[in-house]
Formats: C-alpha cells, structure tokens, sequence
C-alpha cells in the first residue's frame, strides 16, 4: 500500500451498540499514493480496523468527515486504505485525531455471527460438509450407473446385430426377441443357450490354452538356467582341479 510521509496519529472511535459502548484505536496517517497513482492530498491510511469495522461500517465512519470515493481493505482486514472526494475530508480526519475526541459510531444489530465467530463460519463455508460431499457422491454414482446401463444396452444391440437371440424373462414366463422383432417358443431359447455356452466353453479352451503356452514358456526358462548353471559348475570344477595338479 505504500509508505507514509508522516507518523500516526490515533483516532478514538466509541462504537455503541445494544450493548455496552466499547471505544477502539484506529492508527492514521497520510498514505504515500504515488505508487498506485492516487492523489496523495486526498489518502488516508487506516491500520488497526476491528473486526466490527471490517466493510460498509469503517466507510460509514470517515463518511462524518467527507465524501469516500474510493475504499480497499487489505487482505489481512487490519488495514486499508480510504480515497477522499476532496482533501478536507482527509484534513479533518487528521485534526479530530490530533483532539483525541472519540468519534461515535451506531453500529446496526448484527443478523448473524460477527468477530471471531463470523470468521469460524465463513472458513467451514469454504469446505464442502459431509452433506454435500454425500450429495456429490450420490450425483457420481447415479452417472456411473447411468452409463453403465448405456454400455450393456450397446453391448446387447451389438449382440443382436451379429444374429444372436436375446432371452428376457418376464413374470415367471420365458421370451425372446430377435433383432427382427420374431418372438419363438422355448426350442429357440434352449438351442440359443446351448449356443452361448458352446461360445463360452471355446473361449474358456483358448484362455487355458494362452495359459499353458506361458506355463511352457516359464518352464522352458527354467530348465534353460538350469542347464546353463550345470555348465558353470562344472567349468569352475575342471579349473579347480587343474591348479591342484602337480606334475612334480
């Protein structure tokens, strides 16, 4: 925010209330605008905000003293800075502190938390709770389900596309549609099923079979680094016997 040309001077403020007024100390001085390019006649730099003077209520205060035409709360909402329409106001504000006479302020019944309790609630707003995290799973697992239903309906049609006959059972009786739209009595459904698992069998021998290679693929490795090792055992062997013969 800049550097003041001057040091602080201290501006009482006696906020009242539905209860008890309570009087705190605002910290001001002459903000050193030209950085953001701000008349430097017409800023004033506040530190030291309370709690109950975090928003519309700090510039409701120095409205006493003129019209604001510009305010910024820093992110720490301990200080900000106030732009004046003229530089009387600004002038004001720095004699009434130069008094040390507290400037009242009526301060509106609070709606909801205020002060260290408001912040509490606006920290556990900016973290889902346990409801809408529920809300958001339960939304996951509709759209999951909902796909996978698409995908079993395409895998149907495709079925029925390649001539296969689709057996649905309804009410404790046994139908089956083809993908012309014939219904056929229960012949038809025992010679479909006989067909799909005649499928099912031939596919179940050519996994087994995929296994068994790599079975023999695994077992061949084996008793290649077997074979290898016997080799080695048998070198290291003849070299040790060949430094232990002495011809003398």
């Amino acid at each position: 925010m800049g550097e003041a040309s001057t040091s602080y001077r201290i501006l009482p403020v006696r906020l009242l209330g539905s209860g008890p007024s309570i009087i705190r100390y605002l910290y001001i001085k002459p903000h050193a605008a030209t950085q953001e390019g701000l008349p430097k006649d017409r800023t004033l730099f506040v530190t030291g905000v309370p709690a109950q003077l975090q928003g519309t209520a700090l510039v409701e205060l120095f409205a006493n003293f003129g019209v604001i035409e510009r305010a910024a709360l820093h992110a720490t909402r301990v200080s900000a800075v106030l732009l004046f329409a003229a530089a009387a106001g600004r002038d004001m504000v720095l004699k009434a502190a130069a008094k040390g006479r507290p400037v009242e302020l009526q301060l509106p019944e609070p709606s909801g938390p205020c002060g260290l309790k408001a912040w509490v609630e606006e920290h556990k707003a900016l973290t889902p709770g346990n409801n809408e995290l529920q809300q958001t799973l339960d939304e996951w697992m509709e759209e999951w389900e909902a796909e996978e239903e698409r995908r079993k309906a395409e895998l149907l049609k495709s079925q029925e596309d390649d001539g296969w006959t689709v057996v649905q059972r309804h009410k404790g009786r046994t139908k089956n549609s083809s993908a012309s739209g014939v219904t056929v009595g229960g012949v038809a459904v025992a010679a479909a099923q006989a067909q799909l698992q005649a499928t099912l069998a031939k596919d179940s021998t050519h996994h087994n079979f995929y296994r068994f290679q790599q079975r023999e693929r695994r077992r061949s490795e084996l008793l290649d680094l077997r074979h290898r090792f016997e080799q080695d055992k048998k070198q290291i062997a003849e070299l040790r016997a060949a430094r232990k013969w002495k011809p003398y």
